[in-house]
């Protein structure tokens, strides 16, 4: 098989059990920073429901296809429920999601349009996380969220098996990812163990957890030198896919960061939102949240504690498409004309950045005979 699959032998799945929509194998490519020429983006976004979680998703709905479960229960900011009750969709399983009442009008119409049994609740992540607990103790569903299933881990491994090999089994110095719950980091710290293991590669790199100001709390326990968790209450962060206030895994994540000489880093909302426009800039069309791995790169990076010769991956997590409504109030809006070359003529003209500048060119023309 292509793409996640193509490692099936390394995930705890019958074959015949396995549900997908093609994902994994999503680009790497190198930024147009300037001086940074080995800082490069793992394109995530890229996957059937334009986020990462897919990874963790199809081995998670493959498992309840393998125990043939009826019905299952997910819970998230929007983006694992989106990505999981599709999967359910595609296997025929009801899916019982819910999400923040907060949760970007996008997310809550892609989760309704699987036809998944939508459930906002009103309150923080963790008062979702505590409902849907006790729904399934109550309703026997088959719980298929991140927050606590092995099973989603197993998925996203597949991250670091599909970096190293993308760079010929030469891994990076360092892999950087947005931090909400901790399942992308967790996945690929067991992926890298795993390949360091059966010896494919010859090193670890030092991951790190990059999460916003206004709720960092696996961040600032690490810099602290602690392992216990401080809940952030009701965080407040541009970055949605990140307001994850008390992690269930963040002592897993904070072990982690220190068994590969990892770091941890706080970025501004300003920084996430400059890091995604400047990224949008060169083509790379991410969700907000997740520009916040590239915000915590360059600032590591400006302040010395990563060196700029470094081979840096960032983790793209998301597609710009989850956050519309951020993207709307940063771009200009468009153009509106007449049907005419005159119409168009005074309105370049009343936007000077925009209008062409008249420049001769050479074009060589085919000779005949």
């Amino acid at each position: 098989m292509h793409g996640l699959w193509r490692y099936a032998e390394a995930l705890p799945i019958r074959q015949e059990s396995i549900v997908s929509l093609g994902e994994g194998l999503t680009p790497l490519l190198k930024t147009n920073r300037a001086g940074l020429s080995k800082l490069n983006v793992k394109l995530d976004y890229l996957f059937p429901t334009g986020s990462f979680k897919d990874r963790g998703s199809t081995v998670l709905v493959s498992k309840a296809n393998e125990l043939e479960i009826g019905s299952i229960a997910v819970d998230s900011t929007g983006n694992a429920a989106a990505s999981v009750s599709a999967y359910a969709a595609r296997a025929g399983i009801r899916c019982y999601a819910f999400i923040p009442s907060y949760t970007e009008a996008e997310k809550a119409v892609q989760l309704s349009s699987t036809k998944a049994i939508v459930i906002k609740v009103k309150g923080t992540r963790a008062d979702v996380h505590n409902v849907v607990k006790d729904a399934c103790r109550r309703f026997g569903w088959y719980y298929c969220g991140f927050m606590t299933s092995p099973y989603a881990i197993e998925g996203t491994k597949t991250i670091a098996y599909e970096i190293c090999e993308q760079l010929a089994w030469s891994p990076p110095d360092c892999i950087v990812f947005p931090v909400g719950t901790g399942s992308g980091i967790l996945g690929c710290y067991k992926g890298l163990a795993e390949l360091l293991e059966l010896g494919w590669i010859d090193r670890m790199p030092r991951l790190v957890c990059v999460q916003p100001s206004a709720c960092a709390p696996i961040a600032n326990a690490f810099k602290k030198g602690k392992i216990d968790i401080v809940p952030v209450v009701a965080p407040k962060t541009i970055a949605e896919g990140l307001a994850v206030g008390a992690p269930p895994k963040g002592r897993l994540v904070i072990q982690a960061l220190r068994k590969t000489d990892g770091l941890a880093e706080t970025v501004s909302d300003d920084a996430i939102l400059q890091s995604a426009k400047a990224l949008a800039s060169e083509g790379l069309l991410a969700e907000v949240s997740s520009a916040a791995s590239v915000a915590g790169a360059l600032r590591l990076i400006r302040t010395g504690v990563i060196d700029k010769n470094e081979n840096v991956v960032c983790e793209l997590t998301g597609t710009s498409l989850k956050s519309r409504e951020q993207y709307a109030k940063m771009t200009r809006r468009p153009i509106e004309i007449d049907p005419s070359l005159d119409s168009l003529i005074r309105a370049l003209k009343e936007s000077p950045t925009h209008f062409p500048v008249k420049r001769e060119v050479a074009r060589k023309l085919p000779r005949r005979g």
